[in-house]
């Protein structure tokens, strides 16, 4: 995927978090997920408009109506071409957001807005992509394809390896769980995704050299999560 198309992200984020959405990148295999309330955003992204990108937008409506497209400003916004892509998704009931990439300050703008849904209901669909967006306490880049994408699940994962990393002896689930991960930390444990817990004795798991390893990498998530488990000391008044 060209990297320009990561560049989309940033401004959209920026317009939607303007109006009081929580935004994720990235969510349940869609570009964009945006939750305010009861209200769920989606929003597919390309660098141009074409079939790929409308067909990923109608499937995007099996779980919520309030779905977008967005691409690029388009140079001339009276081209025959772009007044007939307005007029398309009007008809398939999609909005549109365009970015200005051909600005020095770039910026997302909302050009049409999708009908809006009359359903009061929620499907399973839109309840799994707004559990996720309030699972995630840190974001990831909407439109990459090789960026490892940060889950929930994944968060819960170096959470559970930070404090194995101060625990040397180990920890059992239920220890781990009064000190503040959440209630499948057992499952986390044993089924071990991502190979970085090993079992020390029934019941009690420790580190990998590969969970080590990972967490020597560092980077902004097991910052965040190291900083909760050594607390910053407080300095004597």
């Amino acid at each position: 995927m060209d990297k320009r198309e990561a560049t989309l992200y940033e401004p959209i984020k920026n317009l939607l978090t303007a109006q009081g959405f929580t935004v994720r990148g990235e969510v349940n295999y869609c570009d964009i997920a945006a939750v305010r309330g009861g209200e769920l955003w989606l929003v597919e992204m390309k660098l141009s408009a074409n079939l790929t990108l409308i067909y990923q937008a109608m499937e995007r409506k099996k779980i919520t109506s309030t779905v977008f497209i967005a691409i690029p400003r388009p140079r001339n916004s009276r081209s025959k071409n772009f007044m007939a892509l307005k007029k398309l998704l009007k008809k398939l009931e999609i909005g549109l957001i365009t970015v200005a990439l051909d600005s020095p300050v770039l910026h997302a703008e909302i050009i049409a807005l999708p009908s809006p849904s009359t359903s009061k209901k929620e499907n399973k669909k839109a309840a799994a992509v707004k559990k996720e967006i309030h699972g995630r306490s840190f974001d990831t880049l909407g439109g990459t394809t090789k960026t490892k994408i940060n889950t929930a699940y994944r968060e819960r994962c170096i959470k559970i390896a930070c404090f194995l990393e101060q625990h040397k002896d180990g920890l059992s689930a239920k220890q781990l769980r009064n000190m503040g991960c959440e209630h499948d930390a057992w499952s986390i444990l044993s089924n071990n995704n991502y190979g970085w817990f090993v079992k020390l004795e029934k019941g009690v798991y420790g580190l990998t050299e590969s969970g080590r390893e990972f967490l020597a990498e560092g980077g902004e998530i097991v910052g965040y999560y190291r900083g909760r488990v050594y607390p910053s000391p407080t300095k004597d008044m």
